[in-house]
């Protein structure tokens, strides 16, 4: 347990030092680079592309479920339990759909609301507060 303490403590110690090569400024984007394109990248127009294709591919996979249970509906031959499995189905995808249109117009909301940004489908409307 004393070996163990004294580890943690010198390699504490050796994190909280400062190295003056680590302190050093580096340009990791010159201006002539290859990686010019990378360095102007900024983090949202990464994010907003996938999370549209990840509501994309949810509203897809809903649909898909939705004609699976209409599928399993017309091919029940009214034996009730194919019917109530269809049915279940088919419930559980609008309610998958209504799910993600929800998680969309919430997300656009906070977006726009604590980061002012507009992603042009609908805008809040602005309170003036001053009198």
């Amino acid at each position: 347990m004393k070996k163990l303490t004294v580890f943690i403590l010198s390699f504490s110690v050796y994190l909280s030092s400062a190295h003056p090569i680590f302190a050093a400024s580096v340009n990791f984007c010159p201006a002539d680079s290859v990686f010019t394109p990378l360095c102007t990248l900024r983090l949202g127009s990464v994010i907003r592309p996938f999370i549209t294709l990840i509501f994309i591919l949810g509203i897809l996979a809903a649909l898909l479920y939705l004609v699976w249970g209409g599928f399993k509906w017309l091919t029940s031959g009214g034996d009730k339990a194919a019917v109530q499995s269809a049915r279940e189905h088919i419930v559980a995808a609008i309610v998958g759909l209504v799910l993600i249109f929800l998680a969309y117009f919430i997300l656009n909301v906070l977006l726009q609301f604590f980061f002012g940004i507009n992603t042009g489908t609908f805008t809040l409307p602005q309170v003036n507060l001053a009198p």
